[in-house]
């Protein structure tokens, strides 16, 4: 069995009692506030003291905490021991603390609590007893810190499970975790429990009440779809409910609220448990802030109810409850809100309640049902309904259901109908007993039209109507009867609706018409006028109308024979427009009664029918006659318009006026309405009769009330009446004062009339004359600016139907200066003016320009809404000079004109296109100036880009006008609009420049290239202001309208300079987003114009580089547009700087990085690509691109090949003597560099077939030497991002740079980059190359390593590792090539310590070794001696990467032969070495070749392994390092001892432990003569600690080897033969040790204990104070070790007590006290024993001399013994 194995069991039997021990000390160190550590060293008094000031603080904040003074935290509290305390004493103080816990539940957030509640748990332990409810009462907080605390010291109750992930973890609780603690049942009951005791004793919170809210909430929605769970909480959640509401707290009373809403939404709840939860709302509620929650709850909870009995009425004894508590203006209120939730069915019981049972709100329920929010649904209104039918039967005053069932009619009369058919009534007769009429009669042949003597009185009257006599009937209605002539058309209102009530009520109780008529109205014009009122009375029944035809019929033959009756005959026309059937039938039978009548000159009551000297033209006897005749043969039953037979064609305006003036007259306002609308029908022009009307419509607006009230009361509509009236303004008017009260109807307070005149203007408006169309839009313009119009003045102005030339008329009446602004010649816009300016300041002038501006709005936002208004061009120039005048407002009065600009703007935009459409080719006369000048001076980026349209716009049109223009418009744009950063702008500038810059070119064709680079500067100047993600299509736009081909290379010449300046001025980022946006916008173009622009743009620089050479050039070229920023004259330093910045530019332009890879149009690379390989494209297409590549290429190659002279700017240098030749040359060498790199990325564009077959036979064509080693960098990089597919080009490039590198022996450049180049080609291509080729490189690699250039060598061995890498063991024919000659470069590296490049050399050959390492480790066993000697002795190596081969070593190599050469090189080399970095190498490669040896091999290279463990313990002796960092690298080969020795069992370790022994205290075995017999002692020691720190019981047997020669060396400290402390501190350390893990009693033996305990209490009488604390340990550690042995106890103690003498020195004194202060505290009981013996020493030392030890005995082992005892020590004393 191994060590390993043995310390495992060890382990595991002792595992037991350490983790008794932990949790015993763990009781006391358990805190809610302090680290274990911490609370370990506290005593009880001192977090008493802390709780006790913690509750004084929660006392002040609740005086309730005051009692638990007398309890959990009064003095006695400290002596309180639940373990010897009764079963009720300990139930009393539980109760104590729960009732503390339920308190300060509120107050969990507070220090103060945390600090109080420590004492509960450093004292009672109630994390552990009290653990229910302390977590209940901290539950709520389960995301704080707080409860984290608490969750991490307590003992988790059974029922608190899903929180046991969290305990001691660094995430808290989450909201599904609650859900899972509440889902339990029993968890729930218990939580329920809690939270009622909290309610009974007061001690809910918000907090907790929105915890528990949200709880229950998720609870419930957690089991959503689990009926049977929820049916399981039902009891709980109601009780918990009950409870809260009972209470007296709203928080309470809101939370169970909340609580039942939800739940009854989600288990609907039964209707007896919803009814007894609503009681119990009602009655406990108190406050007012609980009122809304309730109304709520109720509201919801009668929502939930379902199937029949849902809308019921409510118990009477509820709803006293409810009105009590919630009365009817607050419930009305509520329900207005539309956020209100749905409580129809609440309202629909609670409205059925009060029909029955509440008539005193009758009146109040139209109000109700009418503010509802949410209307009733259909099923609840029919209950409504039919309980109020049924009500109608049984209530004496029925004037009070009126109101309720005309709403009810109106809003659903077939509801109403239905009902009353399924309760077997007719709604005629439903009326009759109501007395008023309610349904909207439909024409119906088989109505009655009588009431027969069958019909139930009852129908009528209702069952608890008791009918009256009617000579009674009269009695008590005698004041209404009339007994003079009077027509009844003239009586109030008031006294005509009590007679109908009256009239109503007799017939209803089967009294006899006659008799009634007879009886109130005793002559025969009383009751003839109260007859007609009725038939032509909405109010009235039409059964009661019925009755009405049959007596007027008596009637009128009881008139006299000689009477012309035509006066009734108005009256009867207007009853033809009855509903009923039945009623024209009747008519039409009067009237033919009347046709047969003799028409006599004498018409009946003519004077006196409408009321008193009420007097109106007749028609004559034989007109009025014939025309009836003509009436009654035309008119047809079914016929409802009868308006062409009141006027027939002969005698029209007879007629007509005849019937304008009985419509006049009349009083009624139902039959003025009906005749109003029938004579307007019949003639379409009112000039015949329209100003009979004058007085009537004049007047009207004063009456208007009167005539409004009317209508009420005769249930006429009002605004059906006040149509007819407004239909008398018929298109064509011609009266003014028809126009005038329109104009006076607009401007009134009457919203309807004034939205009735609006709509009739709008209709008739085309058909009146000019001035009244100019008169009624002045006067709704005034209108518009009244802010309390009665009517939408702007929607009517802008609904009028006005044209281009009205539109003209109305801004010109509102221009500022009736003079014309538009002039046939051009003129510059005026500026502002100071007399005007000064004009404005005035109050009176300002606001009149603001009202002019209102207007002016108005106008413009009707023009811009009127899509079918055809433009003119007269309009067009209104508009511009608009446009002039509010600038003029802007820049002299300051008013807000932007608004009314940019709709000015879309209205010219209108009007242009509108031009357009109607076919204008161009404009006469236009002011571009005018727009310029409103687009520079406006402050608004909204105004100018609506301008700038319509300058686009407008240059179709008149393009030479715009072209005057254009420069400043784009100047402005440059500056101004393209700057701005949103979507509207971008879409404006774009636009006009594809519509503007195409006039440009179009009209300035000879000087067009100058035109494109003006424009071109404009915007170029202002690209850093340009919003960066809207720069792209931006210049895309303006490029391509300029002519692609022509402007990108200019353009990039131009954003080349902004490159160059933001370079200079280190503003790297804006010179990187440049590039970047330059990418993006040439991939906008195809391949052809990219290339070509490119080119071009070698093209623009190689003409600034002639013109500094050439004075005349440069003369010429100072008037060319793109270099007129001063270009041509800079200082030759900032010339150059620009070119060399230039190329860079470009240059990273085309340079391909790794993000084109992932955006196929973003490469111009794979665009190329693209066009050499579509087989889709012409030939023509791929020649011209590649002619188009080779100019490019022939540019570069000429800067290249030239740049010596190119760059050369001698005829400037003179007098810059500033600018040296070095700069200059250094920066000729800079733009060489770049314009290489061009060439490479120019290069790279190509496919890697055509860049081979191009590139290579350059490499010897080409004799320039940089040239050669620039193209070979190139080819180096084209590979980089190739695929499998360019190997063949890979195989050519190979032979091709092979070939060259024997051809450039002279150029180590060339050759170096050969050399790279081939070796990343075949590391790229693993295994795709043939094996020739390779052994070729592998053979030009050898060759390379024979040469003396560092940089040859270099390369050839990063060839030659590429090549193992691939080749593997096929390489072996070249190992004795390769590797002795690496090793020979390596030596004489390592001889020479300033060798050029020695680092990387190092590198390189190292790199190459770890290859042959994974590849040929075998075969590389034979070198393992030289390749650790490379390794550890490479210094300029980073260490990481010698460390990474070391672990390839400890992978790959047999490790008993690296054991080996460790153990040879180190007694070689590194002994002798100070370097640290070899050292620590060393280190790591024995302990991972520790580590990776099977135990086998372990056992076989023991010997060689502890023959280097004596050569690394005599390093110290050697060494010039420091102790630190000695005891540092022994304590790394301690830890690899330890790991090797648990690898060998004890008979092989055994002997080799001896071997150590002895070399240590024998000096056997000595390699270094030199070392000291205290070092090796020192080295040993520190050793054997270590060891038995980690072996721990297994090796304590062990110490007997050592146990003579360390008791010989104790006793030489005694003697000071031998000083050393550190050497006496391991040896304590190393017998403390020893003693601790003693498992087998070796200590016990006897021999061993007398052996070495003397020797060791010896120690005391003169251990050095640094120490004493070691020798404590030691002595405490032996007496624990011996505790069960009496007489060892015996022996130790009488040992010490020597050392206590009064002749023993004061130190000595000292420590012996403390060793027995140890002993007590360790094993005390088992020494009580011999406490007499001690007792008078102890006496003796509290009085010494020394107060150091007078006091270590009084408060140290005194203290000690009395806490073993239990009692005083003085008793002793005594």
């Amino acid at each position: 069995m191994s060590l390993r194995d043995q310390l495992n069991q060890i382990a595991e039997a002792n595992a037991t009692v350490a983790l008794d021990r932990k949790v015993r000390q763990k009781l006391y160190s358990t805190s809610l506030i302090y680290n274990p550590k911490t609370a370990a060293t506290q005593d009880l008094e001192f977090i008493f003291e802390a709780a006790t000031a913690a509750l004084d603080e929660l006392i002040e904040l609740d005086p309730k905490f005051e009692i638990f003074t007398r309890s959990i935290f009064s003095e006695s509290s400290m002596s309180i021991d639940r373990n010897v305390q009764t079963k009720e004493e300990n139930k009393n103080l539980d109760n104590a603390i729960n009732g503390y816990l339920m308190l300060a539940s509120s107050k969990w957030h507070l220090t103060p609590t945390l600090h109080a509640t420590e004492w509960l748990v450093r004292r009672f332990q109630i994390h552990i007893r009290n653990a229910e409810p302390l977590l209940l009462s901290t539950l709520n907080y389960y995301q704080s810190s707080v409860f984290k605390r608490i969750l991490n010291i307590v003992k988790l109750p059974p029922l608190f499970n899903p929180l046991s992930s969290f305990v001691k973890a660094e995430n808290r609780p989450s909201n599904l975790t609650i859900i899972k603690l509440f889902n339990d049942m029993d968890f729930l009951k218990l939580y329920a429990n809690y939270l009622n005791k909290s309610i009974k004793h007061k001690a809910t919170y918000t907090n907790q009440l929105l915890f528990v809210s949200c709880s229950f909430l998720n609870l419930i929605a957690f089991n959503s779809n689990n009926e049977d769970k929820l049916n399981l909480l039902v009891p709980i959640l109601l009780e918990i409910s009950a409870k809260l509401l009972a209470s007296d707290s709203a928080d309470n009373q809101i939370a169970a609220n909340t609580i039942l809403s939800v739940f009854a939404s989600a288990l609907p709840l039964n209707k007896n448990i919803i009814l007894a939860a609503t009681e119990t709302i009602l009655a406990n509620l108190h406050m007012e802030t609980v009122k809304k929650s309730s109304l709520i709850t109720i509201f919801k909870l009668f929502q939930t109810l379902k199937g029949s009995g849902n809308v019921d009425h409510l118990p009477i004894k509820l709803y006293n409850l409810f009105d009590k508590k919630l009365e009817f203006d607050y419930v009305l209120q509520y329900v207005e809100n539309p956020n209100t939730p749905s409580c129809d069915k609440f309202i629909s019981s609670y409205i059925r309640t009060i029909i029955r049972s509440d008539h005193t709100k009758l009146n109040l329920l139209v109000k109700l049902m009418k503010n509802l929010a949410k209307p009733l649904q259909k099923y609840e209104i029919r209950l409504i309904i039919t309980d109020l039918i049924h009500l109608s039967e049984v209530i004496g005053d029925k004037s009070n259901l009126i109101e309720i069932f005309e709403y009810l009619v109106k809003t659903n009369e077939n509801l109403v109908l239905k009902c009353l058919k399924a309760l077997n009534m007719d709604g005629d007769l439903f009326e009759l007993r109501l007395t008023t009429s309610l349904f909207t009669k439909h024409d119906d042949t088989n109505e009655t039209t009588t009431i027969t003597k069958d019909i139930a009185k009852e129908k009528i009257a209702g069952k608890n109507d008791s009918l009256v006599p009617f000579k009674e009937f009269l009695d008590k209605n005698s004041n209404h009867i009339f007994t003079h002539e009077v027509s009844l058309f003239s009586q109030p209102d008031e006294v005509y609706s009590k007679l109908l009530s009256l009239f109503i009520e007799a017939i209803g109780n089967g009294y006899q018409s006659g008799l009634f008529l007879s009886s109130f109205f005793t002559t025969l014009h009383a009751r003839l006028t109260f007859l007609l009122r009725v038939l032509i009375s909405p109010a009235a029944p039409v059964t009661l109308r019925s009755i009405t035809l049959t007596n007027i019929s008596k009637y009128i033959n009881s008139v006299d024979k000689d009477s012309n009756v035509f006066t009734l005959v108005p009256c009867l026309i207007c009853a033809l427009n009855d509903i009923s059937k039945n009623v024209r039938i009747g008519v039409k039978k009067i009237l033919t009664q009347i046709a047969k009548r003799p028409s006599s000159k004498h018409y009946f009551i003519a004077d006196k029918i409408y009321g008193d000297n009420v007097k109106f033209p007749l028609l004559s006897p034989k007109d009025s006659e014939s025309w009836l005749k003509y009436f009654l043969n035309e008119y047809l039953i079914e016929d409802y318009d009868i308006s062409h037979l009141l006027v027939p064609k002969n005698n029209e305006n007879v007629f007509l006026l005849f019937w304008a003036n009985q419509a006049l007259v009349i009083p009624l306002p139902f039959a003025k309405t009906m005749l109003l609308n029938n004579i307007c029908k019949a003639s379409k022009s009112t000039s015949t009769y329209s100003s009979i009307f004058e007085d009537f419509i004049s007047n009207y607006l004063d009456k208007r009330s009167e005539w409004e009230l009317k209508c009420q009361n005769n249930k006429t509509d009002f605004g059906a009446f006040e149509k007819a009236i407004i239909d008398l303004f018929a298109p064509k008017e011609k009266n003014e004062f028809m126009i005038n009260f329109s104009i006076s109807a607009l401007k009134s307070e009457h919203e309807s009339l004034a939205s009735i005149v609006a709509e009739k203007i709008i209709t008739v408006f085309q058909t009146l004359k000019s001035h009244f169309k100019n008169k009624i839009i002045r006067e709704i313009l005034e209108d518009s600016l009244n802010p309390e119009q009665s009517y939408d003045a702007i929607g009517t102005l802008q609904s009028l139907p006005l044209d281009a030339d009205g539109f003209t008329s109305i801004l010109n009446e509102n221009r500022l200066s009736t003079q014309s602004d538009i002039s046939t010649t051009f003129k510059r816009r005026r500026r502002s003016s100071s007399t005007n300016k000064a004009a404005f300041q005035k109050e009176q002038v300002s606001k009149m320009a603001e009202l002019h501006l209102r207007k002016l709005t108005i106008i413009l936002e009707a023009l811009d809404r009127s899509n079918t208004i055809i433009g003119t061009e007269t309009l067009l120039s209104t508009l511009l000079s608009v446009l002039s005048d509010l600038e003029t407002l802007d820049l002299d009065g300051g008013l807000p004109v932007l608004y009314c600009q940019e709709t000015l703007s879309s209205c010219m935009i209108n009007c242009i296109h509108s031009l357009k459409n109607s076919g204008a080719k161009k404009l006469s006369n236009a002011r571009a100036d005018i727009l310029v000048s409103a687009i520079r001076n406006s402050s608004s980026t909204q105004v100018q880009n609506k301008l700038l349209l319509v300058v686009g716009e407008l240059a179709s049109l008149d393009t030479e006008t715009v072209l005057h223009s254009v420069m400043p418009i784009f100047t402005f744009m440059g500056a101004h609009s393209i700057r701005q950063d949103d979507e509207f702008t971008t879409q404006v500038v774009t636009r006009t420049i594809e519509t503007v810059i195409p006039a440009l070119l179009d009209g300035n064709k000879s000087n067009i290239s100058d035109e494109i680079e003006f424009l071109l500067i404009s915007f170029t100047t202002a690209l850093q202001h340009v919003p960066k993600h809207r720069r792209v299509n931006l210049y895309f736009t303006l490029i391509k309208s300029l002519n692609a081909t022509k402007a990108i290379a200019p353009f990039l010449f131009l954003i080349s300079q902004h490159f160059s300046t933001n370079t200079n001025t280190f503003k790297l980022a804006e010179a990187k987003t440049i590039v970047e946006f330059t990418r993006s916008f040439l991939t906008k173009f195809d391949v052809t114009d990219q290339l070509n622009g490119i080119c071009k743009y070698f093209e623009i620089y190689k003409t600034l580089i002639e013109a500094q050479k050439n004075v005349d050039l440069k003369s010429s070229l100072e008037n060319r547009a793109l270099f007129t920023n001063g270009i041509l004259n800079i200082p030759t330093n900032e010339f150059t700087s620009l070119l060399q910045n230039g190329f860079d530019f470009i240059n990273k332009v085309i340079q391909e990085n790794e993000s084109d890879y992932y955006d196929v149009r973003g490469s111009l690379k794979l665009r190329i690509y693209s066009v050499l390989l579509d087989s889709k494209l012409t030939s023509d297409s791929v020649t011209s691109m590649k002619n188009i590549f080779s100019s490019l290429l022939e540019s570069i190659l000429k800067f290249i090949n030239k740049a010596s002279t190119l760059f050369t700017f001698d005829a400037l240098t003179d007098e810059e003597d500033s600018y040296s030749d070095n700069e200059n040359r250094d920066t000729k060498d800079d733009i060489k560099r770049t314009l290489y790199n061009i060439l490479g990325n120019i290069l790279n564009l190509l496919p890697i077939e055509e860049f081979t077959s191009s590139v290579l036979p350059l490499l010897s064509s080409i004799d320039n030497i940089d040239m050669r080693y620039h193209l070979t960098l190139v080819i180096s990089n084209k590979f980089e991002y190739e695929n499998e597919d360019a190997v063949p080009s890979a195989k050519v490039t190979i032979t091709k740079l092979l070939e060259r590198i024997s051809l450039e022996s002279e150029n180590v450049n060339i050759q170096q980059v050969s050399l790279n180049t081939i070796s990343s080609l075949i590391s790229k291509f693993d295994g795709k190359i043939e094996l020739p080729l390779v052994n070729d490189v592998l053979s030009m690699g050898i060759k390379g390593l024979a040469t003396d250039k560092p940089e040859i060598i270099i390369s050839s061995l990063t060839a030659i590792t590429n090549c193992v890498q691939q080749l593997g063991v096929k390489i072996i024919s070249f190992y004795p090539k390769i590797v002795p000659q690496s090793l020979q470069i390596f030596a004489k590296l390592e001889k020479d310590q300033n060798a050029y490049l020695r680092e990387q050399q190092q590198l390189a050959i190292l790199l190459m070794l770890a290859s042959m390492i994974r590849k040929l480790p075998s075969f590389l066993q034979s070198n393992l001696y030289d390749l650790m000697k490379v390794i550890f002795l490479s210094d300029e190596v980073n260490t990481p990467i010698r460390l990474s081969i070391i672990s390839l070593i400890a992978e790959n190599m047999d490790l008993k032969e690296v054991l080996k050469v460790l153990n040879k090189i180190w007694n070689a080399i590194l002994s002798d070495s100070t370097d640290s970095t070899s050292i620590s190498l060393f280190l790591s490669m024995l302990e991972s070749t520790v580590e990776s040896i099977d135990k086998k091999s372990a056992t076989i290279q023991s010997p060689v392994f502890f023959k280097l463990l004596l050569a690394l313990f005599e390093y110290r002796s050697k060494s010039s390092f420091d102790t630190n960092t000695i005891s540092r690298i022994e304590s790394t080969v301690h830890q690899i001892v330890n790991i090797y020795v648990l690898k060998l069992n004890d008979k092989v370790f055994r002997p080799l432990f001896a071997i150590l022994v002895r070399w240590a205290f024998d000096g056997e075995g000595v390699i270094n003569t030199n070392i000291t017999e205290i070092e090796r002692l020192t080295a040993f020691y520190r050793f054997f600690y270590n060891l038995q720190d980690n072996l721990k019981g297994i090796i304590t047997s062990y110490f007997t080897y050592i146990l003579e020669p360390t008791k010989q060396l104790l006793d030489r400290f005694v003697n000071n033969t031998t000083d050393d402390i550190n050497l006496r501190r391991l040896t304590l350390m190393s017998v403390t040790s020893s003693f601790k893990y003693d498992k087998d009693e070796y200590w016990k033996s006897t021999s061993r204990f007398e052996l070495i305990s003397k020797s060791l209490i010896d120690q005391l009488s003169n251990i050095e104070q640094s120490i004493g604390k070691y020798l404590v340990k030691a002595i405490s550690s032996l007496a624990t070790n011996n505790n069960g042995v009496e007489g060892h106890n015996k022996i130790m103690h009488k040992l010490l007590v020597d050392h206590m003498k009064a002749t023993c020195s004061s130190n000595e004194k000292l420590w012996a006290v403390r060793c027995f202060k140890m002993i007590y505290t360790r094993v005390g009981e088992s020494w009580l024993p011999l406490l007499p013996q001690l007792v008078p020493t102890i006496a003796e030392l509290l009085e010494d001399d020394n107060e150091e030890v007078e006091h270590e005995v009084r408060t140290g082992l005194v203290k000690v013994v009395e806490n073993v005892l239990g009692e005083p020590f003085s008793r002793y004393l005594d």
